[in-house]
C-alpha cells in the first residue's frame, strides 16, 4: 500500500473529505499509521456524551487499538465541538491502552482551531489542490457535498420500471423450481455482462431483476459475485437500480448497494443505502450494518464469506451485536485506501 504523507493541519483537513468521500459534519477520528476511520454525530447534549464516548473508545481502545489518532470536529457550534474534542481526547489518553492524541481540530468551513495549543488558521487552497490531485491520480471521484447529497443521489424516477414490474412479478410468481433456477442463472449472467460492458439495464431487465431478487437464491447469486475488486462496478449497477426501483421493491437493491459500497470502502454511502430501507432490514442489511458498526475490514468480510460456515458465523455476529444498533447514528467505519504518515507534529502550517 502506498503511503500518503500528511504534513500539516491544512492537508489533514483537505484529506478527510476524500477519505470519507463526502464533506463531513460531526466527529471524525483518523488513526495515523492505519486503522478504521470513524465519523459520528456530535452528542446533542451533555446527557448524550457518555454513549458518544463509549462508542468511539470501544473502537480505538478495544477493537482497533492504534498508536496515534487525529480528532477533527466539524460544525459551526464551537462550544459543542470543543467539548466533544476535549472529552474524547481525555477518554482516550486516560486509558493505558490509549493512543497519543493530536492534532485535535475544530473545523468550521475553511477555518480551524487546535484545541491542544490554541493555534488557529485558514486552510490553504494549495493544500486542497494537492489532495484533489493525489486522489484524481488514484482514479477517485471528488467527494460529494454532504450525507444529504448521497441520499439525494439515490432518488430517481421509478415510473418507467414500474410499468413493467407487475408483469415481471407475475411471471416470477408462476415459475416452478426449474424455471426459477433458470431465472436465477439469467440474473447471474446479466450481472456478469454488466461487469464487462457497464451498460445500465433496460427498463424491462431492471423490472425482471427487481422481481426475482427477493428470492434467496437470487440474492445469493448476486452477493457471491461481489468482491472488493469488482465492488465499484456492482455499486454502479445497484445504485442505478435503487434510483429506478418502485418503493415496494427498493429494500433489497438498497441492501445490495450497501454491501457493494462497503466492499468498495464507501462507508458513508453504505450507511445511506441502509437508510433507504423502509421495512424490516433484510438479513444482508443487518450483516452489513454489523460490519460497519464493528469497523470490520472488507478483507475480513471476504475471508469470512469464503469459509464453509460463513453464513452461520455472520448471522451469529449480527445477533450478538443487536445492542449496538441502538447507539447514535454513525457513518462509515472504513479504512483509508492509502496509509497516512503524519502530520509529524501538531504544529499548524500557517
Amino acid at each position: 500500500m502506498n503511503t500518503l504523507t500528511i504534513s500539516s493541519h491544512d492537508e489533514l483537513i483537505s484529506y478527510v473529505p476524500h477519505l470519507l468521500r463526502f464533506h463531513p459534519e460531526g466527529m471524525v477520528c483518523v488513526p495515523i499509521g492505519g486503522g478504521p476511520v470513524s465519523r459520528l454525530d456530535l452528542p446533542p447534549s451533555r446527557r448524550e456524551m457518555e454513549p458518544f464516548l463509549q462508542t468511539l473508545s470501544d473502537v480505538y481502545l478495544r477493537r482497533h487499538p492504534t498508536q496515534r489518532i487525529a480528532l477533527l470536529a466539524y460544525g459551526d457550534d464551537g462550544k459543542a465541538c470543543v467539548e466533544a474534542l476535549s472529552a474524547l481526547g481525555d477518554r482516550l489518553v486516560s486509558d493505558h491502552r490509549g493512543p497519543d492524541v493530536g492534532p485535535m481540530l475544530w473545523v468550521n468551513g475553511d477555518e480551524w482551531f487546535d484545541v491542544l495549543d490554541g493555534a488557529s488558521g485558514t486552510v490553504d487552497p494549495s493544500a486542497r489542490a494537492r489532495m484533489d490531485a493525489e486522489f484524481a491520480l488514484m482514479g477517485r471521484t471528488p467527494p460529494s457535498g454532504k450525507r444529504e447529497d448521497l441520499a439525494a443521489a439515490m432518488q430517481g424516477d421509478p415510473a418507467p420500471v414500474a410499468e413493467h414490474l407487475p408483469a415481471a412479478q407475475d411471471r416470477v410468481m408462476k415459475m416452478d423450481m426449474a424455471a426459477l433456477k433458470a431465472e436465477v442463472a439469467w440474473l447471474g449472467s446479466r450481472l456478469d455482462e454488466f461487469t464487462k460492458d457497464r451498460q445500465l439495464l433496460s427498463d424491462v431487465d431492471a423490472a425482471r431483476v427487481l422481481a426475482v431478487i427477493h428470492d434467496s437464491g437470487a440474492r445469493n447469486e448476486a452477493e457471491t459475485r461481489m468482491t472488493r475488486t469488482n465492488a465499484p462496478v456492482h455499486t454502479e449497477l445497484w445504485h442505478d437500480l435503487v434510483r429506478r426501483a418502485p418503493e415496494e421493491v427498493r429494500d433489497t437493491p438498497a441492501a445490495m448497494l450497501a454491501l457493494s459500497s462497503y466492499l468498495d470502502g464507501k462507508g458513508a454511502q453504505a450507511w445511506v443505502a441502509l437508510d433507504q430501507i423502509t421495512e424490516a432490514r433484510p438479513p444482508l442489511a443487518d450483516l452489513v450494518a454489523t460490519a460497519l458498526e464493528n469497523a470490520i475490514d472488507p478483507v475480513e468480510w471476504e475471508r469470512a464469506m469464503n469459509r464453509p460456515d460463513a453464513s452461520a458465523l455472520m448471522q451469529q455476529a449480527a445477533l450478538g451485536d443487536q445492542a449496538r444498533r441502538d447507539r447514535p447514528t454513525r457513518d462509515p467505519n472504513t479504512p483509508p485506501d492509502r496509509g497516512i504518515d503524519g502530520p509529524s507534529s501538531s504544529a499548524p502550517s500557517r
